[in-house]
């Protein structure tokens, strides 16, 4: 393997590695709000947005809406 295979895979390796952080970070703070939501609320939420809405996009409009939803009483 020369020198430029090298640093190629380094770089490789590095952005996966980012990749899989970062990603890792979004599911895990996903998990933390949603365990913290009512199984209402969530319903509530999934409802209002579609049949087809994931966990994230649950996730997404309630952070978009916090005060709203957080004001309705399930």
């Amino acid at each position: 393997m020369n020198s430029l295979s090298k640093h190629l895979f380094t770089v490789i390796i590095s952005i996966v590695t980012v990749a899989g952080c970062i990603y890792a970070g979004n599911v895990e703070m996903n998990d933390d709000i949603l365990s913290g939501m009512s199984f209402e609320k969530y319903q509530y939420i999934h409802d209002r947005i579609g049949d087809r809405a994931t966990s994230s996009d649950v996730v997404k409009e309630y952070l978009r809406n916090r005060r709203f939803y957080d004001s309705i009483a399930y």
